[in-house]
């Protein structure tokens, strides 16, 4: 029996983030320096894990983010492309405002093509491919550091999570996710379980409140 835990952490908060503005895999912005403290208190919580090995998809911002949560470690940083955030098409990298209605029905359906994005079935995909090419290359016991993005997280949930589909369905659509959280999948013999939904460090300024997910549904992304 081959076990594997996987400790996903939501990239730190952007300037996308913080201005509003829809972001997923065709768009990309800085770190904000105000959400930098957040990545650090998850840093410092997970500070005692020997993780055997660190993946992050290849958007900036959470190599960014990956960068500060690995410093101090002789932990290199792989870039995965399956980890990369659910492409939303022409909407991508644009202002919320005026784009609410679009981006709702998209969300809700699990279906971006309309415009010119990626559908569910394409994100659960790149799940399943990730998380295998993540545990065929570590070895029993292993702890790993996934930094990736809380749009793909919701569709983790949905692969891996407990539950029926509908119950998963509702939870995905429902949960919070934010910046620099922290989940936990475990894998054994290629089976994969979500064990843990996202939870944030007390001392992350950002773990509460609106502009950080609670009035945009771009802000949990």
């Amino acid at each position: 029996m081959k076990t594997v835990v996987f400790t996903y952490v939501r990239h730190g908060r952007t300037e996308f983030n913080r201005d509003h503005v829809i972001q997923g895999g065709r768009a990309d912005s800085p770190l904000d320096p105000e959400g930098i403290p957040a990545i650090r208190a998850t840093a410092a919580t997970i500070s005692g894990v020997p993780f055997a090995s660190c993946y992050a998809s290849p958007l900036t911002r959470v190599l960014r983010t990956a960068t500060i949560l690995t410093e101090g470690r002789d932990l290199p940083v792989q870039a995965l492309d399956d980890l990369r955030e659910f492409d939303f098409g022409d909407i991508d990298g644009h202002p919320y405002d005026g784009r609410r209605l679009t981006f709702a029905h998209c969300f809700v359906h699990q279906d971006f093509s309309p415009v010119h994005g990626e559908t569910g079935a394409q994100v659960r995909s790149r799940v399943r491919s990730a998380f295998s090419a993540m545990y065929d290359a570590s070895v029993d016991g292993d702890q790993v550091l996934v930094v990736g993005h809380g749009a793909f997280l919701r569709y983790v949930l949905l692969e891996f999570g407990a539950g029926n589909r509908l119950a998963r369905k509702i939870k995905s659509e429902t949960m919070r996710a934010r910046n620099a959280s922290m989940s936990t999948v475990i894998g054994t013999d290629g089976h994969f379980r979500l064990v843990q939904l996202p939870t944030a460090p007390r001392s992350n300024p950002f773990s509460v409140g609106p502009g950080n997910g609670d009035r945009y549904p771009c802000q949990v992304l």
